[in-house]
């Protein structure tokens, strides 16, 4: 699905501050994987998943999904296919909105109609299955929400208009550990059922070693390890 070929990225070339953010990547992301990347500080995680995006472009090689080139593809465009949750909780909700015009909101982006009657029994049923009680609190402002029932409903809104592939940065970093468990759960239950794309970082080895059927390492802008693991065979529902 994703891929990379000898993918460089160089941040202020020729300047004296140039550095060299990813260096020679080449990897490829099949369909339905969950790929968990991992290592310090600039080491290029970040810088990886902007060049997805398309919010950073490669100084040299090719980025592309399903065999097309998508080096120069406007952001917009690849926010059709590709949905993100970040480390804070309050970036990929709106806490001004009641959950269930958030749902509506994230509906929308997949072009579904805008009602939430085309959403609210597959939205209820994620929410229920994470134990907060979400459901039961639909007209509450997501802004009243604790970090972990914000994330938890990011991850919901991140899904509801059915992305090919889901970007995951640090997204449980701010979380307390019960809440993280919460999520990465749901995160787990979203890539086998739904059978999504998962690309997540992460600086957290524990979730590094638990979650995922491969597990990458970066380095100074290089890919030092990469491995799959032994997983369940993946179900996915008919949704």
């Amino acid at each position: 699905m994703v891929e990379f070929k000898d993918l460089t990225v160089t941040y202020n070339p020729g300047m004296e501050n140039e550095r060299v953010a990813l260096k020679n990547v080449s990897l490829t992301v099949l369909e339905g994987q969950f790929v968990t990347i991992v290592g310090p500080n600039g080491a290029g995680k970040s810088t990886l998943l902007k060049v997805i995006l398309g919010e950073v472009q490669p100084t040299s090689g090719l980025y592309m999904i399903d065999g097309k080139t998508m080096n120069y593809m406007k952001p917009h465009k690849l926010a059709e296919f590709i949905g993100r949750v970040y480390q804070d909780p309050n970036t990929g909700i709106f806490p001004a909105l009641t959950i269930a015009e958030n749902l509506i909101i994230a509906s929308k982006k997949g072009n579904r109609p805008f009602k939430f009657s085309s959403v609210k029994e597959e939205a209820i049923s994620l929410l229920r299955d994470l134990g907060l009680g979400l459901e039961d609190r639909l007209k509450t402002k997501a802004g009243e929400l604790s970090g972990g029932q914000k994330q938890s409903l990011a991850m919901v809104m991140a899904i509801l208009s059915k992305p090919r592939l889901l970007l995951l940065d640090e997204h449980t970093a701010s979380l307390d550990p019960d809440s993280a468990s919460r999520v990465m759960e749901l995160t787990e239950r979203i890539n086998r059922e739904y059978d999504i794309t998962i690309i997540m970082i992460t600086h957290n080895m524990d979730i590094a070693n638990s979650y995922g059927e491969r597990l990458m390492r970066l380095m100074e802008g290089e890919v030092v390890n990469d491995g799959m693991r032994n997983i369940v065979p993946r179900v996915t529902s008919a949704v």
